[in-house]
């Protein structure tokens, strides 16, 4: 079983700074930029992907191209039911 968790920071206005998603309760080891002020991703010294953070409106095909290939359709529909509509486009 696949779980995905959602976790969002947000101003005291209402505005939405950063959508985080976990895919995996791990320490994170290293963190790469993936998209300039947009995208970064959480990695575990296994080279796994611990969570994907959206600083910026990105494509859900982009995020679902991060996740292993037996995880795409369920995090795509998790993303499509759950991350603001501000933050993902198709």
């Amino acid at each position: 079983m696949v779980n995905f968790e959602i976790s969002i920071s947000g101003r005291d206005d209402g505005t939405i700074e950063a959508v985080y998603v976990t895919l995996l309760p791990d320490k994170v080891s290293k963190t790469v930029e993936v998209e300039a002020d947009q995208l970064l991703v959480d990695y575990n010294r296994d080279g796994k992907i611990v969570g994907i953070e959206v600083l910026a409106p990105v494509r859900i095909n982009r995020l679902a191209d991060l996740v292993e290939q037996g995880q795409r359709s369920s995090f795509r529909k998790f993303i499509k039911t759950s991350f603001p509509n501000s933050f993902v486009y198709s």
